[in-house]
Order: structure tokens, then C-alpha cells, then sequence
């Protein structure tokens, strides 16, 4: 009787232990999630594609990482477009309305380059992980140009490293002659060259990439009939190099199991490579075939052997084979396996015969959020959930031992339909030329019961713009913000068909599920961030002593943002305080876009004896390796797309800037270089400054075709903006009145750059131009200069900008000769529905006889998704 109540009460012993085990681990879970809750951004654009000129709508949801409730956490949120050469050409920061919605727009400089760009959206405290958890997202921006010619590019690779390129310009229309007048190219960001083309378009050109690039990008520019288009082309790397990983399913290979592995194949660029091969012991024998099945991967199936290595002899598509090593086997240990069947997943534990079984516990989380912990149960062959057991999304699941640390892990990806069900309808089927269309929208759930929400509208002309397949709020939320690395076509893994079905298993062998680190979590050693979330503005920098360097305690510091550079006016006033180590923080001045401001240190003492520092503003660097879009747009529809979104530029514009053919100028010899550009749209010489002396830097400024200064002393660019002004190399902003400070009769040169391609260098600052002026003396300085004293102009929250939308309302408006160019019809940045999930908006139809796609996406109150694609029949008179 005591053996039997002895083994009873060490029964339960043991249950206590495992539950407090488990206990433990999901207290570190939701410990972490404390600590270091996490967020994720989707951004929702007005359409897939856009030729240069255009503006990007666009709203940026932001949501908690694992609810996906809207987040309100972050005050700002950061918007980017990078070109090929990962440079950034303009970047801004927007804020939360008064209804918590982040909006903006990025407007493409005139003769940006043609090619496949990044859009990237982050917040601060994103920071905190790498770069493959900010939002990214390949765009298409086209030039113009393209609807009159082609350029094409066949690469061949010669020995150490040369590559010869050969390249075919041709006109759309082959019936008309084309007329090169010249073929320019620049490698990534190298030296330009000038290539000669025969009589049928060629040219052929042999160069070298520099080694260990991380960019293999040629710019081509061509000039035909006083026209430039330019183009980036990525340069492939030889065709003949490839790599195969393997991934054992549950993390290792052990002998006498059944081994599930799961591989991927890739080019040296980041592109999927498909292959086939065989697998053999070290024998030589085959222990079975390989061969991929989606954009590079597959899986295979096999039994090792106690003491034996393994290896694979893997065929590319071009007949290239080369071994690899299979990952080394275990004689003992243990490896999670899954399956779905029938709407149930099926759980199992593979292990040798023969070993010795120990306590584990299986621990089931998604995006953090642990749903299931229980101790392992030997004497079942598998575990078995429903579906609806887990949310949609990246469920993790972990094999934990006595000590909670992880044996064997699986990822597996749950898609249910529990997300809102959205019911739109119009108050027509079919809608005439300029008519008023009237959209509800409500949202259910699974049960019918209405939710509340906020969403984006997108509506978009199908003749012009075919709708993006590859990405939606749904693959970006409960996918790829969860994954590492790029995920080409992340649309194709939610198609309801059996091959998508494999794929995505395949993906979740192959990409982990990385945002926190487990071990570390199951040690109580949870990630703390190091970026803050930014709740508001602040500017902050040090005061130190002049006269001995060392930080200055106890110093007033004030701060002011002008409203208006002409009357010197502040909109707002900060002071504060600096403390033992010099340091001052101000934050009670939220900066619009291009606001500048003065800090000033000592501000009242007679004697400047202290030297105020302002902390520059940081960016994240771009690390993650984003292969070129592989689905190309048909030319047929993007030519149609480029032909309207021109004729719409030009009637809002006017014509585009006119390059005409190089002619020689006898001028006065221009003796002043830059560094960041090579020729300016114009130049105003020292003799021709000498020749017409100017009473002040306005007036002298004023002389210069193509810039405008207005009576109140604002300055702006012909079809640009407010211009970046650059003295002898350094940057002072955009604000015109530090040119005051400047004497017109030590000026030797002005140089005026008009925004394009010249001035990406400067990024978003030189997005409306740049005036560059070189002084007499080669180094412009300031006598009066007051070093308790900073002027500069921080990157400032983007001023709201309304969506034009035509209303036709009356007679008048409806007959108007005035076409209607619209290819993006309608765009809305918030719809918020009502108390009872009932939403409502309206728009007006062109003029073409065609259907329109209407997108929206969002989210509920709740945090469930909302998605809907759906189309309108228009003109039927």
C-alpha cells in the first residue's frame, strides 16, 4: 500500500512539474510580448504601377504585431522610394490624423529613370528588428519614352569576371524609322559612358563590375528625336553558378526515421533556381530523386542509416550538376512532423526505436501569442487539431525538453476564414459617362455579427491598370511580416488549389519564423528593445564649453520653429534645460515638412560661451537583397496605362522639359566643379555676374531662367519646388533666407539643377531643385558665426494633400469638352464605418466604356482583416 501511494504521489509530482513547466514557458511568452510588443505595417497604394511625374498615394496601416488591432503607438511612420541602386529617392514622415490614420503621397521626379523600385515603410521602434520585418514592396515606375521605344539588353560572360553586353534599341512602331542620336550608360554608380550604335540600333560594350558589388545595375540612356528615356537594366550574374540548401523537417535527420526534407535552390542573385537530382549514401547508392516543384523548391522523403553520410548531385535548368552535403544524421534525438488532412493537422514524433523517452512538452504559438502547452503524450501515435484551432497565420510549433529549451521545432501555416466578410454593393449594376456612384460597405463576422472599422479605397480604370496579384494586406499581415528574407509572389500561397497548398508547406520548411529568439525567451533572457517608440517630436543634441570642451550642466536652451522665413515669425517656442552630461531634449514642437528651426544655447548671457550641438537624424540601411520583379507588365497595357497618365500630366503641367540636341555656346569658360553632379540646366558665371552687379542675393538669383521669387522673398523652381540651397559643397536647407548672409560680390558661380535625375543625389531635400552656389574664396565663411547657435531643417511630418476627384454634379460639368484622363478614378485613404459596420462612399465615372476594380483594405476594431476585390460595369449608354 505505501509502494502504490508512493508511486501515486510521485505521479503527481511529476504532472505539477510538467504543468509548471509549461506554466513557465507561456509566462515567458506573454512576459516577451510585454517587454517587447512588436508592430507591422501594410501600405495600401492607389495602384500597382506609374510613370514618372505621378504622385503614390498611399495609407500605411499599422497594426500590433500580434492581435493585428490598429496601432496607435507610433506617432510617425516613414515612407520610402529607393531606387535599383538602393539609393533613396524620397522619403517622408507622416503622422496620425485626429483619427489615428497615416496617409500621405510621394511625388516621382520627371525623368526618373524607368525600372523596379522599393517602396519601404517603417517606424522608429521597428528599428529594432532587421529589415526583413519593415514593409517592402516592389512598384514599377515606367518613363514615357517607352511608348515610343524599346530598349533590350542579352548579357554574355567572358573570362575573369568581364561581361559583354549587347544592346538593341528599337522603336514601338517598326514601321517607322528610328534615329539614335546617342546611347549613353553608366554602371551602377560609375563613370558614363558613351557607346557607339550602327545603323540597326546596337551596341555592343564589354565592362567589368566592380567585385564584390552589391548592386549589378546598368543605367542606359538614350536620345532619340530630342527625347531622353533612361532605363535601369539589372545585369544577371553567369547562369551557370547555383546553390541548394536543405532543411530537415523538425531540424535534424535522424537515423532510422523517415526523414521529410525540404530544399531550396538559388542563382547567386537571389532568384529561384529549378533543378533536379538524386540523393546517395557515401556508397554511391541511390537512396532517391529530387526534383523542385515551386520557384526552386521541393522535398523528399527518405531513410538513413545509422554511421552514414549523405549527399545529393543536383542538375540546374541549363544542364549544370553539382554536389552538395546532406545535413549530418543523429543516432538519437527526436523531430516534430506535421501534415493536414481533412481540415485537421496531424502532429507526430519522430524517434528511434530503441530510445530511451524523456519528459518534453509541445508548446503552440502564433505570432507570440501561445494557444496550446501540454506535455507529450507517448502513448499516441499523433495529435490532431481542427483548423479552427489556431488563428490564420504562422503557427510555431515547439518540442521543449525538462529544462524548457527547444529540441524540435516545425512552422505550419493555418488559413482560415475568419478574417471580416465584407459585403459591398453599389446602388447600380451599370453606370453611364460621368455618373455618381454610390458604394456601401459592411462588415460581418464569421457569425454575422457587424464589426466596425476603418479602411483604404482604391478604384482604378481596367483598360489602363491591371490590379497587383502578387500582394495584399492579407499575404503581407499574416505572412510575409512574419518570415525572413524576400517571398517572390506571396499571392500564389493563397490560391485555393493543391499546388499552393504544397508550396506554402514547402515555404514554411524553408523560411523561419525569426521575431524573437526562443532559447533566449525560454531562459527568462527576453529581447528588450533598443529603439524607443517615438511618441511625439523631439530634438535633442548637447552644449559643451567653449573654452574647455566639456559638457555644460544647467543651460538654458531654446528652440525655434519658423512659420514664415520673411517676417522671422515662430509658430512655436521650446526651452529647456541641459543636464550633467550637457544633454537637452525639446519636445513640445511638432514640425511640418520643410520647417526650419534655431536652437540656441546661453540665449541672454553677453558672452557666447558655449557651442550647441544638434543630433542628426538617423536611417535605417538597406540590407535585404530584393531580386528584380520577374512577372513582367504587358507592354500592350502599360503602353495603353502610359499614353493616358502622360496626357493627364500634360494637361495638368504642361509639356515636359524639352532636351534638345548638344549645340556649341560661346560663353565664358565655366571653371567651377561639383562633386555631386556633372552639368547643371544652368550656370551663371563670375563675368557674367561681374557684368551686371546685383544689389542683393534675391535680385542676382532672380536673373536665372526657371526660378521664381516671389514678392514676399520666396523662391521656387519652374515645375519643381522650394530649392535645396548648396554653398561650396554644404547644405543649408531650403529656407532663402540664409542667403542674406551672402555677398553678391564674392559669388562665383550659381548653378541651377532642376529636379530629376541630377539631383537624386540629395535625396528627398533636392526633390524641388537645387541652387548651388560656389564662393570666391572656395569655402564659404561666416565672420559673424556664433557657435551657441544651430539653423537647420529636420526631416518634418508631410503636409495632407486631398485626392483630386472630378464632380459632375451639374450639366454644365457632365458636357464639359474637357477629357477625363483618370486612371486611378477614385482614391480614399480612411472609410469608417458606423456604430452598426455600415460604410458608405462615392465617386464619379470618366468617360471610357470599360469595368473599374474597386480594392479595399483595412482593418476592424478587433484586429481582423478586412479585403475586398470587386468590379463595376461602366457606360452602358
Amino acid at each position: 500500500m505505501k509502494k502504490l501511494l508512493f508511486l501515486f504521489l510521485t505521479g503527481l509530482s511529476a504532472i505539477a512539474a510538467g504543468q509548471s513547466i509549461l506554466d513557465s514557458a507561456s509566462a515567458q511568452f506573454n512576459k516577451q510580448l510585454v517587454v517587447f510588443p512588436q508592430e507591422k505595417i501594410h501600405v495600401h497604394t492607389d495602384k500597382p504601377y506609374y510613370i514618372s511625374g505621378e504622385r503614390i498615394w498611399f495609407r500605411a496601416h499599422l497594426v500590433d504585431a500580434v492581435s493585428h488591432k490598429l496601432d496607435f503607438a507610433s506617432w510617425y511612420i516613414y515612407v520610402e522610394l529607393i531606387n535599383p541602386l538602393d539609393i533613396i529617392i524620397n522619403r517622408v514622415k507622416i503622422r496620425q490624423d485626429e483619427k489615428g490614420v497615416y496617409s500621405g503621397n510621394i511625388v516621382l521626379p520627371d525623368d526618373l529613370p524607368e525600372g523596379n523600385y522599393t517602396l519601404r515603410a517603417y517606424t522608429n521602434f521597428m528599428r529594432n528588428l532587421d529589415e526583413d520585418y519593415f514593409f517592402i514592396k516592389n512598384i514599377f515606375i515606367g518613363d514615357p519614352q517607352s511608348r515610343l521605344v524599346d530598349i533590350q539588353a542579352r548579357f554574355e560572360y567572358e573570362a575573369k569576371g568581364k561581361v559583354q553586353a549587347e544592346i538593341r534599341t528599337k522603336g514601338i512602331n517598326l514601321l517607322d524609322p528610328i534615329i539614335i542620336e546617342s546611347v549613353k550608360m553608366r554602371i551602377n554608380n560609375g563613370k558614363e559612358m558613351t557607346l557607339k550604335t550602327g545603323n540597326d540600333g546596337i551596341a555592343n560594350v564589354t565592362f567589368d563590375v566592380p567585385p564584390g558589388a552589391k548592386q549589378r545595375i546598368m543605367l542606359i540612356e538614350v536620345t532619340r528625336d530630342n527625347g531622353i528615356y533612361r532605363k535601369y537594366i539589372p545585369i544577371p550574374l553567369s547562369g551557370s553558378d547555383f546553390d541548394v540548401s536543405f532543411f530537415p523537417e523538425g531540424g535534424q535527420i535522424i537515423s532510422g526515421t523517415m526523414a521529410k526534407v525540404a530544399f531550396k535552390a538559388l542563382k547567386p542573385d537571389g532568384n529561384p533556381e529549378d533543378i533536379t537530382g538524386h540523393i546517395y549514401d557515401q556508397d554511391g547508392n541511390n537512396m532517391g530523386d529530387m526534383i523542385s516543384s515551386y520557384r526552386g523548391t521541393g522535398s523528399f522523403i527518405f531513410q538513413s542509416v545509422k554511421g552514414k553520410t549523405y549527399h545529393a548531385i543536383c542538375r540546374n535548368s541549363i544542364g549544370v550538376e553539382k554536389r552538395f552535403e546532406l545535413p549530418a544524421t543523429f543516432e538519437s534525438g527526436y523531430s516534430l512532423g506535421c501534415n493536414w488532412n481533412r481540415d485537421k493537422l496531424y502532429v507526430t514524433l519522430h524517434q528511434p526505436g530503441n530510445q530511451t523517452q524523456e519528459p518534453f512538452y509541445l508548446l503552440a504559438h502564433v505570432r507570440g501569442m501561445v494557444y496550446y502547452a501540454e506535455s507529450w503524450d507517448f502513448s499516441k501515435e499523433w495529435l490532431a487539431f481542427p483548423k479552427q484551432f489556431f488563428p490564420s497565420g504562422v503557427l510555431h510549433l515547439l518540442l521543449l525538453d525538462k529544462q524548457k529549451q527547444p529540441v524540435s521545432e516545425r512552422l505550419v501555416f493555418v488559413n482560415n476564414d475568419d478574417q471580416a466578410v465584407v459585403h459591398y454593393q453599389t446602388d447600380r449594376e451599370k453606370y453611364g459617362k460621368r455618373s455618381l456612384v454610390k458604394n456601401t460597405v459592411t462588415f460581418d463576422d464569421q457569425e454575422g455579427n457587424p464589426l466596425s472599422g476603418s479602411f483604404s479605397v482604391s478604384v482604378t480604370d481596367d483598360n489602363e491598370v491591371i490590379t497587383d496579384s502578387t500582394s495584399n494586406i492579407l499575404t503581407n499581415l499574416l505572412l510575409t511580416s512574419d518570415l525572413r528574407g524576400n517571398i517572390e509572389d506571396p499571392g500564389f500561397y493563397f490560391r485555393e488549389n493543391p499546388s499552393s497548398v504544397d508550396a506554402l508547406d514547402l515555404l514554411m520548411l524553408t523560411q523561419g519564423w525569426r521575431r524573437y529568439n526562443i532559447g533566449r525567451i525560454m531562459k527568462g533572457d527576453v529581447a528588450k528593445p533598443s529603439f524607443p517608440l517615438e511618441v511625439g517630436p523631439e530634438i535633442s543634441g548637447t552644449v559643451k564649453s567653449l573654452l574647455w570642451g566639456k559638457p555644460a550642466e544647467g543651460i538654458g536652451v531654446s528652440m525655434m520653429a519658423m512659420s514664415d522665413s520673411t517676417t522671422h515669425r515662430a509658430f512655436c517656442i521650446d526651452q529647456t534645460i541641459t543636464d550633467k552630461d550637457g544633454r537637452f531634449y525639446l519636445h513640445n514642437c511638432e514640425l511640418r515638412d520643410s520647417t526650419r528651426i534655431i536652437v540656441q544655447a546661453d540665449r541672454k548671457a553677453k558672452t557666447k560661451r558655449f557651442e550647441v550641438s544638434v543630433n542628426e537624424e538617423t536611417f535605417p540601411d538597406r540590407t535585404l537583397l530584393i531580386p528584380p520583379i520577374n512577372e513582367k507588365i504587358s507592354r500592350e497595357v502599360f503602353e495603353k496605362y502610359a499614353n493616358k497618365a502622360e496626357e493627364m500630366y500634360i494637361a495638368e503641367n504642361g509639356m515636359r522639359s524639352i532636351y534638345i540636341k548638344e549645340v556649341k555656346i560661346v560663353a565664358p569658360k565655366i571653371t567651377q566643379k561639383s562633386d555631386y553632379y556633372q552639368w547643371a540646366d544652368y550656370s551663371m558665371t563670375e563675368d557674367m555676374i561681374n557684368k551686371m552687379p546685383a544689389s542683393s542675393m534675391f535680385s542676382l538669383i532672380q536673373r536665372i531662367p526657371g526660378i521664381w521669387v516671389t514678392g514676399n522673398g520666396k523662391i521656387e523652381i519652374l515645375r519643381g519646388g522650394a530649392p535645396l540651397i548648396v554653398v561650396d559643397g554644404d547644405r543649408w536647407g531650403k529656407d532663402p533666407t540664409v542667403l542674406d548672409m551672402l555677398d553678391p560680390s564674392n559669388i562665383a558661380q550659381i548653378d541651377l539643377l532642376k529636379p530629376g535625375h541630377n539631383t537624386t543625389v540629395f535625396g528627398p531635400e533636392g526633390n524641388g531643385g537645387v541652387i548651388v552656389i560656389f564662393t570666391k574664396r572656395g569655402a564659404y565663411v561666416d565672420d559673424r558665426k556664433q557657435f551657441n547657435i544651430k539653423s537647420y531643417m529636420p526631416l518634418g511630418y508631410q503636409s495632407p494633400v486631398e485626392f483630386y476627384a472630378p464632380k459632375y454634379d451639374t450639366p454644365a460639368a457632365r458636357s464639359a469638352p474637357e477629357p477625363d484622363l483618370r486612371t486611378t478614378i477614385h482614391w480614399q485613404p480612411n472609410v469608417q464605418t458606423d456604430s452598426i459596420g455600415v460604410a458608405s462612399f462615392y465617386f464619379y465615372t470618366a468617360d471610357a466604356k470599360t469595368t473599374y476594380t474597386v480594392i479595399m483594405e483595412g482593418i476592424t476594431d478587433d484586429g481582423k482583416i478586412i479585403r475586398q476585390e470587386s468590379k463595376i460595369l461602366t457606360n452602358d449608354k
